[in-house]
């Protein structure tokens, strides 16, 4: 019976974050598909530009609380019981899902809201660290590119984990064991497969540029041109 509910619960948990509901909004709000603006990709940060910010808000609410915290909470103790790896699993799922949704070809977002919710469900002194190495590069860049300090925050994260294995104070420790380390790595490596994988081609913003300077790129600032400007007010007809 565990297995079968495990099973569904993480099948479930793709299918939820598969709904693309910045998509959906963005066509009713502004009968656009995101998908041909800016960096094509149906995450907040483009649906904040191109279809409005005020909107974005309900949407980093309903990535956190629904897509990232809820199928983690299902498979806690506090519902079903079915263990810190089923947890895991289900969190990952729904943040797979997000970024390759079934319903959009396996186009989607970045997830960054979502594992926001996921960490805080199962191990919230991860999303404080999380979300603290983001915070302090925005201050001292003043938020001029904030997908290198994601990406910066990204990279931490497993060192976080790792290390809070180890803290002797009963509050921060983690639960023994392989699984939230595991899946702070698989976060990162699902981050960096995503942004080398970008939903747009390079064509536009009359830029061109290297193989090599287009992996740099994608990686660090998660786009396919140098200039920032050029990429994130794109649309169909640039």
């Amino acid at each position: 019976m565990d297995l079968l509910a495990s099973v569904l619960l993480i099948v479930g948990a793709y299918l939820l974050g598969s709904v693309p509901s910045a998509y959906y909004l963005a066509s009713l709000l502004r009968g656009i598909d995101i998908r041909k603006y800016g960096s094509g990709n149906i995450g907040i940060s483009n649906f904040s530009v191109h279809a409005g910010k005020r909107w974005a808000v309900i949407l980093i609410l309903s990535d956190i609380f629904i897509k990232g915290m809820a199928p983690v909470v299902i498979a806690s103790d506090k519902v079903l019981g079915l263990g810190l790896h089923v947890e895991v699993a289900a969190g990952f799922a729904s943040i797979f899902g997000h970024n390759w949704s079934v319903w959009l070809r396996f186009s989607g977002g970045r997830g960054m809201a979502t594992v926001l919710g996921v960490l805080a469900a199962l191990h919230y002194p991860l999303v404080i660290a999380y979300g603290l190495v983001a915070g302090i590069g925005w201050i001292l860049t003043r938020g001029r590119d904030s997908a290198v300090l994601w990406a910066i925050a990204a990279l931490t994260l497993p060192l976080w984990a790792v290390a809070f294995q180890y803290v002797p104070i009963k509050q921060i420790a983690l639960p023994k064991g392989v699984e939230l380390v595991a899946f702070c790595i698989g976060f990162l490596m699902v981050t960096a497969a995503k942004r080398l994988t970008s939903n747009r081609s390079t064509a536009g913003g009359g830029q061109t540029t290297s193989r090599r300077r287009l992996i740099w790129n994608r990686l660090v600032f998660d786009r396919d041109i140098d200039s920032r400007q050029d990429w994130v007010y794109r649309s169909p007809q640039t």
